[in-house]
């Protein structure tokens, strides 16, 4: 005996009733598969929006973390190369940062490693004007609250240029960090 034959011989309630429990049962097996596919498309969407925020925040970090370096290595540069005469002084303005504040809130998305490295740099540039205090500088008060300057005797001269090429090579790990960081979410031109 078949199952349309044994159907068949059933009474009409019966019938109806496994025609509904059938049909219910493949609605909610497509609904299901639909739900299944849905979250499937989302997890995809959220990952690509992920990684768009990872590379915004990996670029926007980078791109400020390149400047740093470059303020660094040339004020190194323009000591080593016109060292100041020993009657005069001079200052040194501190790196600029100022996207760092922006793109803080989103760090998480970085690897701990990349936070790391990203931070150290961050730290030491926060700590920079200090430490130029402390091997004997002075704060030059008369400029903007978001500008500061540093006034050096011409004998530190030496140990500015190396303190500033010191920081350039944290900045620089920073900057591989970022570099990796942008290139694994697949939006950094070489």
């Amino acid at each position: 005996m078949s199952f349309w034959d044994w159907l068949a011989k059933l009474p009409q309630g019966s019938a109806s009733f496994i025609g509904t429990l059938t049909g219910s049962s493949l609605g909610l097996f497509a609904l299901l598969i639909g739900a299944l596919f849905n979250a499937y498309l989302n997890r995809r969407r959220d990952d690509r929006l992920r990684d768009q925020d990872r590379s915004t925040v990996a670029s926007i970090l980078y791109a400020e973390s390149i400047g740093m370096r470059r303020t660094l290595i040339e004020n190194a540069d323009h000591l080593e190369q016109h060292p100041p005469s020993s009657s005069d002084g001079f200052v040194v303005p501190q790196p600029s940062a100022k996207l760092f504040d922006s793109a803080i809130a989103n760090i998480g998305l970085l690897g701990p490693g990349a936070i790391r490295k990203v931070l150290d740099a961050y730290v030491l540039n926060e700590s920079y004007l200090e430490q130029l205090i402390l091997a004997g500088g002075r704060l030059h008060g008369e400029m903007p609250e978001d500008r500061k300057l540093v006034y050096m005797p011409a004998t530190s001269a030496p140990f500015v240029a190396k303190l500033n090429r010191t920081r350039a090579g944290v900045v620089d790990e920073a900057i591989k960090a970022l570099d990796h960081q942008a290139r694994k979410s697949g939006s950094v031109d070489a």
